[in-house]
């Protein structure tokens, strides 16, 4: 198996236009799709989310869907994307080229998706820039997980996602991720602004609606550095044991 595209998901309407676009890929090897949810999905295979308590349980159904791939290159590509045709096979080619590479597509959000196209953008992917090229070497924490491929044994060596961060509040997941595997110097970071992804507009009433999720979207500031602190007094940065419970 080269690929397992992995979804995280508690929208179970949003699952629809990620299969289409899965659906339509051109890819010139096997991949699965694997679905990390509390609900039953009607596509792919099902990851079952039973984990409890916490603000979320992102970091720990991550760890569990990593923990089922077969593929050896991890797809990350969440719900209400449309991601193109050739997606999968551009990510494949660049794994090819450096297999100790995490790769981030971009891609900009939208009011909808009618007749195969996404429509009025609402919101504008501010790392799309032409500056340095199509393809180039990024910072950590430009790596989005929305659309973004991962060699499996980039989370093998790092012991995985933080899953203790699911009880400090929302955001922070891919981001220490990212910024441990960074400290250990073992991968590189890049974009590809030619791999755009085409995200849906989707709403916060599963955390509790939009005032909610502000108030507990605090990981990237105060909280984060606090639990990288305690880490690495713990000796657990960058490489977590037993995923850092």
């Amino acid at each position: 198996m080269k690929i397992s595209v992995i979804t995280p998901s508690i929208r179970r309407e949003g699952l629809e236009i990620v299969a289409k676009a899965l659906d339509n890929q051109q890819f010139d090897g096997k991949f699965e799709w694997l679905i990390g949810s509390p609900f039953k999905p009607d596509v792919g295979s099902w990851i079952k989310d039973d984990f409890k308590d916490g603000y979320w349980t992102l970091n720990r159904i991550y760890n569990r869907l990593f923990e089922k791939a077969k593929g050896e290159l991890v797809v990350s590509l969440q719900d209400n994307i449309w991601v193109p045709p050739d997606g999968l096979q551009k990510f494949w080619d660049a794994y090819e080229e450096n297999p100790r590479s995490l790769i981030s597509g971009v891609g900009d959000q939208y009011e909808k998706f009618e007749n195969g196209r996404p429509m009025v953008k609402i919101w504008a992917d501010p790392r799309k820039t032409n500056k340095y090229g199509s393809f180039y070497e990024c910072l950590w924490n430009d790596c989005e997980w929305n659309w973004a491929a991962i060699p499996k044994a980039a989370w093998q060596s790092v012991g995985g996602m933080d899953e203790r961060l699911d009880f400090l509040g929302y955001g922070g997941d891919q981001l220490q991720f990212c910024d441990r595997l960074d400290d250990q110097r073992l991968f590189k970071f890049y974009l590809d602004q030619d791999n755009e992804s085409f995200t849906m507009r989707h709403g916060r009433e599963a955390h509790g609606g939009q005032e909610n999720w502000d108030k507990n979207h605090v990981l990237f500031n105060e909280k984060y550095t606090e639990r990288k602190t305690e880490l690495i007094k713990k000796k657990q940065w960058p490489v977590l044991v037993d995923f850092g419970r």
